[in-house]
């Protein structure tokens, strides 16, 4: 029996917190970290292959809501079998998943009721800054800030870039279930939705889905910290995380400075920075355009299905949020929240009879 064990949320310190970051620079950095990121970097500058201009990439016909939705039942039928080793594809393990679910929500109701306190945003706030850090760092590692100009657009690839661009999505929801970019695709993948929209779920009271997208939340932050620091941030406590990222960007801020040979306290610094257009590096690369080359167009231009949003799919709304916490569970307490096998004193069966 597959069960989200009453034990997982019995311990949850620090979450309950309330500070406020007082870092200084950590406006500037947040924000030219930001800048970075709407850009693609950092990266290495883009060097596409003037082969790619030859090539024929076919044209996706469903537009981006249906495609959000087809690629997060991508994203939960690999991240359930990744994380609880259960194929959705298969009826008995998609009802485990459910079992899952089901008991999820009773340890959401039994922890609701105790009146925890739990405030993800001082911990968002930190892991924010220290991803920002990160990202300066390595893009004042690459020589980025000094290079600016080698960032400019490829005008002959404008074309090509969106093509492609478009069909990333699609490559991505063929690697994670596993699908051959052959004229079997769209026969391939409407039988997977069909089937995962046959999965039956609990129902969660938005009041438990708020609860679990704190906790969520929370977690998600100080598992990011703690992967970043190998510290565990909890036991250290917000005052000592914040005064690591002080020391760091009090050493990072005037490089960065210097190699940008500007003021970085200026107000209008992002103005001043050239107007780089996205770069592409990270996601067209070579492998991926020769995975969109081969698919069979025919095949995507017969997927011109009619896929409801995503809010309207009980799976998705359910299960993406549980597989959430289970993993922020697991990174940032170091546990196993679902166990495949009944614990002593496991109360699982009387969690499940009582809503049957």
């Amino acid at each position: 029996m597959s069960c989200f064990c009453r034990n997982a949320l019995g311990a949850l310190p620090g979450l309950g917190i309330s500070a406020s970051l007082a870092v200084p620079g950590a406006q500037v950095a947040l924000s030219l970290s930001d800048w970075l990121g709407a850009r693609g970097l950092p990266a290495a500058p883009w060097a596409p292959a003037p082969a790619w201009l030859e090539l024929g990439l076919p044209s996706l016909r469903l537009n981006a809501s249906a495609m959000a939705t087809i690629s997060a039942f991508a994203q939960l039928r690999a991240s359930v079998l990744a994380q609880f080793g259960l194929d959705l594809m298969v009826a008995a393990q998609a009802q485990a998943f459910a079992r899952v679910a089901a008991t999820a929500n009773a340890r959401l109701s039994a922890l609701a009721s105790a009146n925890p306190a739990i405030n993800p945003l001082p911990w968002q706030q930190l892991a924010a800054l220290n991803f920002a850090i990160g990202q300066l760092e390595a893009a004042l590692a690459m020589g980025l800030f000094a290079n600016l100009s080698a960032y400019g657009a490829v005008p002959s690839f404008a074309g090509f870039q969106a093509a492609l661009t478009a069909l990333l999505p699609l490559i991505a929801v063929s690697l994670q279930m596993n699908l051959a970019l052959n004229a079997s695709l769209s026969a391939q993948l409407s039988a997977a939705i069909r089937a995962m929209l046959a999965i039956r779920m609990p129902a969660i009271p938005e009041a438990n889905l708020s609860l679990m997208a704190q906790l969520t939340a929370s977690l998600s932050a100080v598992a990011s910290l703690q992967a970043s620091l190998g510290i565990s941030p909890l036991q250290l406590g917000f005052p000592g995380v914040q005064a690591m990222l002080s020391a760091r960007l009090a050493v990072l801020l005037p490089q960065i400075s210097a190699a940008l040979g500007l003021n970085l306290s200026l107000p209008n610094l992002l103005a001043l920075l050239p107007a780089l257009p996205y770069c592409p590096t990270m996601a067209v690369t070579a492998p991926v355009v020769q995975m969109a080359a081969s698919i069979n167009a025919q095949a995507v231009a017969s997927m011109n299905w009619q896929v409801p949003p995503l809010s309207a799919v009980a799976l998705l709304n359910v299960g993406l949020p549980v597989c959430a916490l289970t993993a922020q569970l697991n990174a940032a307490l170091g546990i196993n929240a679902v166990l495949n096998a009944p614990c002593p004193m496991c109360d699982a069966s009387a969690v499940l009879k009582a809503i049957a």
